[in-house]
């Protein structure tokens, strides 16, 4: 990673029992697409800190890019790749009720990205 790098939060809500299932699939069918556009999985964080059968579990999964012009690029290709509509729509759509996603940086190096 550069000195200022970039992370891509998914925050996902899954539905009641469907933590382990969501996680799979995301490994499965997500991950390797991503990693190959030069995103880094770097954080799969699960709250509360166990799965849960009759309640919804909150994931933020944490990828780590280089720097902006790499999200730009991953964005791309993402948007160009039927797969990635294919996991969302079909594979996990069944199993998450809610997800949003998030990009972010260090506060302090807002200024450099701005001249970037």
């Amino acid at each position: 990673m550069s000195d200022t790098p970039i992370w891509i939060v998914d925050d996902i809500v899954v539905r009641p029992g469907q933590g382990p299932a969501f996680i799979q699939a995301y490994r499965e069918h997500y991950a390797p697409a991503a990693e190959a556009r030069g995103m880094r999985l770097l954080h799969s964080r699960v709250e509360p800190a166990m799965w849960l059968d009759d309640d919804s579990n909150r994931l933020l999964l944490i990828w780590g890019v280089s720097d902006v012009g790499a999200v730009w690029a991953s964005k791309h290709v993402a948007r160009m790749s039927p797969d990635v509509d294919h996991f969302w729509d079909e594979i996990a759509a069944s199993l998450i009720a809610s997800r949003s996603r998030a990009i972010m940086a260090e506060a302090d190096q807002l200024e450099v990205l701005a001249n970037v």
